[in-house]
């Protein structure tokens, strides 16, 4: 944005104190939001990304082979693991938290530092924005930590576009080549984990057009041959993808079925609105304290409050100056290019048959609702006249503060209260069998259909794998119907187990009576092992006389498995 220098000469912000001040305050406001729940939340679901990394070498971790244009999806589930095993705590799913709280932070601190770049002497301005960045949590799955790649690939997509910008900056046509160089290998990094972005990369390369440097047509019409090479080859690939699969991939599974346009516009409509409806984000049921999240978010809008006015501060003696300096247009400007972006990121999501569901459509978001709502605070200061303007842009983004720290720490909770079901059940199972011998199979039985604490069979399964690492085991589960869970398709015959479907499958197809243990599901808390195999796991006639759990319960806990599950204090 090409801006009109808004403070006088010798009264700009000492540039590392003002990125100390800024990464500062959003790491307690990240902490905040993220801390209340999270830093001991697990993986209830998503669990095949710490499961590939137990079982894969350290460099085939990183890599997603399912989906060659997804290849990049496990680089930041693949660090969490390698963090948990270089300090000793492998296993526990702190490290994946741990991630998870920086991604976050970096969001917010590097749109900090590309709006500072445009608003040179507005940091103030810079910084509400990628407070309000930070803040925003109109996505359902926020603080799900199952979506760690959601958090990777928009940092690798703002570290590129920053690197595209100091190129474009820099006089040193050396340190402009390699600057380029990196920009796209971390375009290259974030489309290859996630596609949704692809919009906002083709036109960010226009953005630099808003500069204002002076900068040559010949040197920007480089720099975006270069930036666009990776987006080309991209489509290039998705293209050949689709023309190829016979509409067999995961991807056109989940396609819309209504296409007509009234229908893909109210969906887009719908998208923008909840993305911009700060006052809604909250939504879903309360599962902690009220009153202890009102309080957490007072504290988040204090710190946005006491952070601003020492930036504020540090830009000279006159503490309004940058407000006062920012001409409306600019504000205008910073208006329109943020809606550009929160436009454009929805369309990829509005293929999709959930469209609306508010759950993993809105993270990319983030970025243009940060900044549209920062310029619509900031317009809305200019009319509360000079004398209140900086009073009144603080408060309003306070608010705006307040109402995304709620919203974020409510979902904390409700994601925690599912993993916490979860790990009740799966300390069930470790109770009564701490540990087994190879090629057991784990049943569980009387599971409540409506209180399901896994939703599908896979979930179970992963979940009996890990906790029995380096065993080879698998699970299923029955409802207290007898009727067996999704996805499972396991039944007795004879003297074994046969699997009879398709979908993702157990590690044992066919293992024998003898390697089973079941397991009488009570959400009480009081489980308790079956001394005799139930009729209904058998398809027809199988040899219940074979099944003898004690014979297959052996040995301790697994140092990973108490980790993991917390079965005692720490990690």
């Amino acid at each position: 944005m090409a801006v009109t220098p808004a403070s006088p000469a010798g009264h700009k912000v000492p540039r590392y104190q003002a990125l100390a001040l800024t990464g500062f305050a959003y790491g307690v406001l990240v902490s905040i939001m993220w801390g209340a729940h999270n830093p001991y939340s697990g993986l209830p679901y998503e669990t095949a990304f710490p499961y590939n990394s137990e079982i894969a070498s350290v460099v085939e971790g990183f890599l997603y082979r399912a989906d060659p244009l997804r290849i990049h999806t496990n680089t930041f589930y693949q660090l969490s693991y390698l963090m948990g095993e270089a300090l000793g705590i492998g296993g526990s799913y702190v490290p994946f938290q741990v991630i998870y709280a920086l991604l976050w932070w970096a969001r917010g601190f590097l749109v900090f530092l590309l709006m500072w770049t445009f608003l040179p002497d507005c940091v103030p301005v810079c910084f509400a924005g990628g407070a309000l960045v930070l803040v925003h949590s109109s996505d359902g799955a926020l603080q799900w930590v199952g979506q760690l790649n959601q958090f990777g690939f928009i940092f690798w997509m703002l570290l590129a576009y920053y690197l595209l910008v100091q190129a474009f900056e820099t006089a040193d046509s050396n340190l402009a080549i390699l600057f380029t160089i990196a920009a796209c290998f971390f375009e290259y990094m974030s489309l290859w984990s996630y596609e949704s972005q692809i919009l906002i990369l083709l036109v960010s390369p226009l953005l630099l057009l808003l500069h204002g440097n002076g900068r040559s047509w010949r040197k920007l019409a480089g720099l975006s041959a270069a930036w666009y090479c990776m987006p080309l080859i991209y489509i290039a690939l998705t293209v050949e993808k689709y023309a190829l699969s016979d509409g067999h991939t995961y991807q056109e599974s989940v396609l819309r079925t209504n296409w007509s346009l009234g229908s893909i516009l109210g969906d887009w409509y719908f998208n923008i609105a909840a993305s911009l409806q700060f006052w809604k984000w909250m939504r879903g049921p309360w599962k902690a304290s009220e009153n202890e999240a009102a309080l957490l978010s007072l504290g988040a809008a204090f710190v946005f409050v006491a952070a601003g006015l020492v930036i504020i501060r540090l830009a000279g003696e006159n503490r309004k100056t940058c407000f006062l300096g920012l001409k409306i247009r600019n504000w205008w400007l910073l208006l329109g290019t943020g809606f550009a972006l929160l436009v454009l990121s929805f369309p990829v999501y509005l293929l999709l048959a959930s469209a609306r569901g508010l759950w993993r459509t809105q993270f990319l978001s983030s970025i243009g609702s940060g900044l549209v709502l920062t310029a619509l605070v900031g317009l809305a200061s200019n009319v509360a006249g000079r004398k209140f303007r900086v009073a009144a842009f603080l408060t309003l983004g306070a608010v705006i503060v307040y109402f995304g720290s709620l919203s974020a720490i409510q979902k904390g909770a409700i994601h925690r209260w599912i993993w916490e079901r979860h790990r009740s059940t799966i300390l069930q199972v470790l109770r009564l069998a701490p540990n087994v011998k190879a090629n057991t199979l784990v049943v569980l039985v009387d599971v409540p259909k409506n209180d399901d604490p896994f939703n599908h069979n896979m979930w179970f399964d992963l979940a009996v794998r890990l906790v029995y690492p380096g065993i080879g085991t698998s699970g299923v589960y029955y409802y207290t119907d007898g009727t067996p869970s999704p996805g499972n398709y396991l039944t007795g015959i004879g003297d074994h187990w046969e699997w009879h479907g398709s979908g993702y499958p157990l590690a044992l197809h066919d293992t024998p009576l003898t390697n089973t243990i079941v397991i009488d599901y009570n959400p009480s808390g009081a489980s308790v092992l079956l001394k005799s195999m139930p009729a209904f796991l058998c398809r027809s006639q199988c040899a219940t006389q074979l099944y003898n759990p004690t014979t297959v319960i052996i040995g301790s806990l697994s140092p990973r498995t108490i980790r993991r599950y917390r079965t005692q204090s720490g990690y």
